[in-house]
């Protein structure tokens, strides 16, 4: 097929899509944009980008894209991924958390699904080998019937951190569908992340088609002695354990098995084949374009753990068991803060994703 015309906004954490970009055969990144025209020059000098823009409107008109990747904090998704799709590229790569909002997300989905446009949601863990191990494992029934996944975070937030981990979670588990969510927040400082309001922590309780429950938390610190972000996926006839290093020097994942149906396996991180997982999923992405049955990150799976999230704010802001899917199409935690809910106890606005913040348990 011809080469596929490439353009890419927000420039940060666009650099690692630039290079995908790069690296994948077929491909050619023909324009950049960037309100930052020292990133801007940087990243088109780096990448040898031939169109460069401050303006996405302008980028989006002058540019006849193939395929647009939005890698903007999440705040500007929905406008940024609506305004794309009224192009008609052939694809929209958008980075992680889809959105704000469930009334946003639904309406990226419903406006790319218009034009013919596939949209795909950078939850770039899926392509990691542990994880399609991992997932062959359970389809094939190690562990039997689900019953309960694990999964935590020390720190970073339930949309910065948790994002990943809720969305590696239901691939392992096939995608299933959440049926309900309960769960509860604490907000007592000004914490923001890209920009967007950001609880302390939080936890959830996720029940999925099926039966299986995912118990999730975010920023209440340790479980014991297994390693940051540790999955445990048990079933009626075993367990999966997916941990990182205990000393936290990677983030890669080993897979240990304990099962009455499989033989016993375990499997270090560096076992695993390295895969530069945004290659693969522009590769990935290049062939369904071309005619290939889906892309593991179709917004149609990912926008899943978008709706647990934003299920986790919303029962901790109804005090209730929240339904899927649920009623609410604004964002439960700005809901809160705006009406008095969630007061600051300790002032002094952050942002966790700025280069100065350190976790108060990090502070020398």
């Amino acid at each position: 097929m011809p080469t596929l015309r490439a353009g890419l906004v927000g420039l940060r954490r666009g650099r690692a899509h630039a290079q995908a970009f790069q690296d994948c055969d077929g491909v050619e990144l023909v324009a950049v944009c960037d309100i930052d025209a020292t990133l801007l020059e940087t990243i088109g000098d780096q990448f040898d980008v031939p169109g460069r823009y401050a303006d996405y409107t302008e980028m989006l008109e002058r540019e006849q894209l193939d395929i647009v990747s939005v890698a903007t904090a999440q705040g500007l998704h929905a406008p940024m991924v609506i305004q794309a799709a009224a192009h008609r590229p052939k694809a929209i790569i958008c980075e992680k958390a889809m959105a704000t909002s469930m009334g946003a997300a639904d309406a990226m989905l419903a406006a790319c699904e218009r034009a013919g446009a596939k949209l795909i949601i950078s939850h770039q863990g899926r392509q990691r080998a542990a994880f399609e191990r991992a997932r062959e494992l359970v389809a094939g029934g190690a562990i039997g019937a689900p019953l309960i996944v694990s999964v935590g975070v020390q720190s970073g937030g339930l949309f910065n951190q948790g994002s990943h981990l809720l969305d590696r979670a239901l691939y392992v588990l096939g995608d299933p569908a959440p049926l309900w969510v309960l769960g509860q927040v604490q907000r007592e400082t000004d914490r923001y992340e890209r920009g967007d309001i950001c609880e302390d922590l939080c936890m959830g309780i996720v029940c999925l088609e099926g039966g299986a429950r995912i118990v999730f938390d975010s920023d209440i610190g340790p479980h014991g002695e297994l390693s940051n972000r540790t999955f445990i996926f048990t079933g009626d006839q075993g367990a999966l354990i997916m941990q990182t290093d205990p000393q936290g020097a990677s983030l890669e994942y080993g897979v240990k098995l304990i099962s009455s149906a499989q033989p016993r396996l375990e499997m270090a991180p560096d076992e695993f084949p390295d895969v530069e997982s945004n290659e693969a999923m522009v590769r990935e992405l290049v062939a369904w374009i071309d005619g290939a049955d889906g892309h593991r990150q179709d917004a149609r799976h990912t926008i899943k753990s978008q709706a647990i999230m934003l299920g986790i704010y919303e029962s901790a802001r109804t005090h209730s068991l929240v339904h899927m899917p649920m009623r609410t199409r604004s964002s439960p935690l700005q809901l809160m803060v705006a009406s008095g809910d969630l007061p600051v106890r300790y002032p002094g606005r952050y942002d966790i994703r700025h280069r100065s913040y350190i976790p108060e348990r990090e502070v020398p």
